[in-house]
């Protein structure tokens, strides 16, 4: 009698294989999603750092988020953002007594960047609130929602 088939032993061979196979597949997807997402997030700041430079050319100095709406017109890929932990997708300040800003936003991998006074965008540490305009020498204000929106975006966000 010749029996044909497979034993129990070579089935669960094959599946913990294919279960080890997943398991890498997923991981690296995972993290080539994480590196198209603090790519997006990278390439809108320094789009963000021209526009906000070619404004302070043509008025004198760097906007308000208040002129985000009507003067700059910045796109986002609102999908490749996460929210700080205030609910916050990106976080501008200004200090007009030094004519500075910052912008800090973070990706969805949970990192965080900024542009700053024309520097190129950089990672940086997770910056909440008082952090963000400290960075630019403005101990007293915490970004509120004037151009912001907690948990979505602003409408200057197109």
């Amino acid at each position: 009698m010749n029996n044909r088939g497979f034993t129990i032993v070579e089935i669960l061979l094959v599946i913990v294989v294919i279960g080890i196979l997943a398991t890498v597949s997923v991981v690296a997807y995972r993290g080539a999603q994480n590196k198209a997402n603090d790519t997006a997030v990278q390439a809108d700041l320094k789009n963000f750092g021209k526009r906000i430079e070619a404004f302070k050319i043509e008025t004198g100095a760097y906007p308000s988020s208040a002129d985000f709406t009507a003067t700059l017109g910045i796109k986002f890929s609102k999908g490749a953002y996460g929210v700080d932990s205030q609910g916050y997708n990106a976080r501008y300040c200004r200090n007009t007594t030094n004519d500075t800003y910052v912008m800090v936003s973070n990706s969805k991998s949970g990192n965080y960047f900024m542009v700053q006074t024309g520097a190129v965008v950089s990672s940086t540490a997770s910056t909440d609130g008082y952090g963000v305009c400290s960075l630019v020498g403005v101990a007293s204000t915490n970004p509120n929602p004037n151009g912001y929106s907690v948990g979505g975006w602003a409408a200057w966000v197109k």
